[in-house]
């Protein structure tokens, strides 16, 4: 079996499948371990949440318009829970897992990965409605100086801002899905040829 088509950032050094016993087997074979890579990923994702999650608490302490706050901090709870679930994902990963376990947990993984990014874009869905309808009237203020009520009363504004939520609720679920298959494609992909490969050697030692 050529590891070149398992990893082909790999530099390893022959052209058959080592016999894996642990997961770290992996990376000293010249192999990136795909868990810790996993792993890495999911982390850099939390980080950027929280990032992103610090810039609305300023926002709604300073733009004291309840619609502001109100829909800025719906985006803000959704925020909160996509952080919550990456953190408990991050930490149900064995990066050392044994050989016993192994293959089933490179399963577990990728089904585990798959379902929380298909999870996190549907709830998406719902709100990046309020998402944008906050981002809206947040500029909308910045931007004349006027409260909510007082651009509302424009009826170009709320034509606008309809036109605003169709167009950008699923350009940004879209967004979302790409941004999740760049972050997390080629590990899944790697994860589930490792899993075949995997299979085939459990196949031929019965």
């Amino acid at each position: 079996m050529d590891l070149q088509k398992i990893w082909n950032d790999s530099e390893a050094s022959t052209e058959k499948l080592p016999e894996i016993n642990h997961i770290a087997q992996i990376k000293s074979n010249g192999l990136k371990n795909p868990l810790k890579r996993a792993k890495k990923t999911i982390l850099t994702n939390l980080i950027w949440t929280i990032i992103i999650g610090l810039i609305y608490i300023p926002i709604i302490y300073y733009y004291r318009f309840w619609q502001i706050q109100l829909f800025i901090g719906i985006t803000l709870i959704f925020n909160i829970w996509a952080g919550y679930t990456a953190f408990i994902l991050y930490k149900s990963i064995d990066s050392n897992v044994s050989a016993n376990n192994l293959l089933s947990e490179l399963k577990r993984v990728v089904n585990t990965l798959n379902k929380w990014m298909n999870i996190q874009c549907k709830v998406a869905l719902f709100i990046y409605p309020f998402s944008a309808t906050g981002g809206y009237f947040l500029g909308g203020v910045i931007g004349s100086g006027k409260t909510v009520e007082e651009l509302l009363t424009k009826p170009i504004i709320i034509y606008a801002l309809i036109v605003c939520i169709v167009v950008l609720t699923p350009a940004s679920y879209y967004l979302a899905k790409w941004m999740f298959k760049c972050s997390f494609g080629k590990v899944i992909t790697q994860i589930n040829v490792l899993i075949a490969e995997l299979t085939q050697v459990e196949k031929g030692n019965v």
